[in-house]
């Protein structure tokens, strides 16, 4: 696993090990997807973005996704797949309970169905059948052996409990793991949470330069992104610098 040369996780796991050598093509694909530098806030949005949609687009029976952060005392949400997982987080976090919030604070897995959430928290059982949520996966992130979070599956059936499918899920929460090892160091939580927030807002800015590039080259996000970090290397900025310049000008234009 090509983590960052600053994180010690670069011995690949039984896990990956495991999930390689049963479809090696795949796990190759994944490995390319989500082996970039946790060098920066954005970067590291940026990574559990990837592992969200690829948590989705690989795992069977998950249908949505998202990440918890509990470094410090209020969690919140990081990379959502779709808003209805928002939704169901901030519920979690208004009653300062839920699956999520339980593996972030005891390091345990917690699968249930929507029936086990409704016995257990009623409210949540509520809004999950109201978003149409059934099967409900968070796995517990770590940073030093202390569980900071946890990546959370969300099914309108449920998760796949398949040797296969419970391999991708680690590799996915492993690579996640190794973001928050690159932003929490020296367990500096409250500092990695504070960052970890700019960081959602910078790439809030670097997602509207995009759409404005999208717009002015009439072309593909993954065009206009590529266009927009070639300028920054040109012009050796940071990648947030163009995008909020990008941004003032398309304002400036408007004006």
């Amino acid at each position: 696993m090509n983590f960052d040369s600053s994180h010690p996780r670069a011995r690949p796991s039984a896990a990956f090990v495991r999930a390689q050598g049963r479809e090696p093509r795949l796990i190759d694909r994944l490995e390319q997807s989500l082996s970039i530098p946790a060098d920066s806030p954005d970067r590291v949005v940026e990574l559990m973005i990837r592992c969200t949609i690829a948590a989705v687009e690989l795992v069977v029976g998950v249908d949505h996704a998202g990440v918890t952060a509990s470094l410090d005392s209020e969690p919140f949400t990081l990379a959502p797949t779709d808003e209805r997982v928002e939704e169901f987080d901030r519920t979690q976090y208004l009653l300062g309970d839920g699956p999520c919030l339980s593996a972030s604070r005891t390091g345990r897995s917690v699968r249930m169905s929507v029936e086990q959430l409704g016995t257990r928290w009623p409210t949540l059982g509520i809004a999950a059948r109201n978003a149409g949520l059934e099967g409900f996966l968070a796995i517990p992130l770590f940073n030093a052996d202390v569980p900071v979070g946890s990546l959370n599956l969300y099914s309108h059936s449920a998760v796949a409990e398949t040797d296969r499918d419970r391999d991708l899920v680690v590799v996915i929460a492993e690579y996640l793991g190794a973001g928050l090892d690159a932003i929490a160091t020296d367990h500096r939580l409250e500092h990695a949470a504070n960052a970890l927030r700019r960081g959602i807002d910078s790439r809030a800015d670097i997602e509207r330069a995009v759409g404005i590039l999208m717009i002015r080259r009439n072309t593909d996000p993954q065009t206009a992104l590529s266009e927009l970090q070639a300028s920054a290397r040109h012009q050796s900025r940071d990648l947030l610098d163009v995008a909020r310049q990008t941004i003032i000008s398309a304002d400036d234009q408007r004006t």
